[in-house]
């Protein structure tokens, strides 16, 4: 296909920056253009581990707090939870739309990672941090603070927005992998043998020395 077709089907706009990053080279941004498809496929994995994992440590970690697996019931009509519970109002509502039953676990798995994020925010210092800094029980003491991990995650969070809104990934700040060893490293926070388990399909640090080589 030709840049015009290109632009025809993936937009002026969402190509132009790659061919300003080319110095108007049509022919480098359509290649690289191909690269931060195979570089954000190769991501999936690592956000897939961190996410899942990370959603269902604090699941646990909230239904032993609340002693309920719906524990966010507990939170009933408390100001502080007003934004994460028109979160979960959404969440059963999509649920119920599917004809599919608002369990617990479905609910967990319908919240979105900026969900479990935000409840790493600083109005949450007094009530849940004490509960949530056991998700990361192998987090170095040093930290293991609610501000180092509140920003790990929404470090992830932006970029697993950035990667599954198919947004460039080849020239940021820091790097992608960078990015990425900071997302391995916060899984290890989590359980450092998911890091070597990850390792044996983990396509990302492969992809982008090829990528940077080209």
């Amino acid at each position: 296909m030709d840049w015009t077709d290109l632009e025809k089907h993936f937009s002026a706009a969402r190509l132009g920056r790659y061919r300003a990053s080319c110095g108007g080279d049509v022919a480098r941004a359509a290649q690289a253009y191909v690269h931060n498809l195979t570089l954000a496929a190769a991501m999936v994995p690592m956000l897939s581990v961190l996410e899942i994992a990370l959603k269902n440590g604090m699941h646990h970690r909230l239904a032993v707090r609340y002693q309920r697996n719906d524990w966010w019931e507990s939170w009933g009509t408390d100001p502080l939870f007003a934004r994460q519970q028109d979160e979960i109002a959404q969440a059963k509502l999509k649920l119920r739309r599917r004809a599919e039953l608002a369990t617990p676990d479905k609910v967990v798995a319908e919240l979105a990672f900026g969900f479990w994020s935000s409840l790493f925010n600083k109005q949450f210092q007094g009530t849940l941090w004490h509960e949530l800094r056991l998700v990361f029980p192998r987090c170095p003491k040093p930290l293991r603070q609610r501000h180092t991990v509140s920003a790990a995650l929404n470090q992830m969070r932006d970029l697993r927005n950035r990667v599954f809104h198919h947004e460039q990934l080849l020239w940021l700040t820091p790097s992608l992998i960078d990015l990425h060893g900071r997302g391995v490293e916060t899984i290890g926070w989590l359980d450092p043998k998911l890091v070597p388990w990850l390792a044996g399909f983990d396509r990302l640090p492969a992809t982008w020395a090829a990528v940077r080589s080209a």
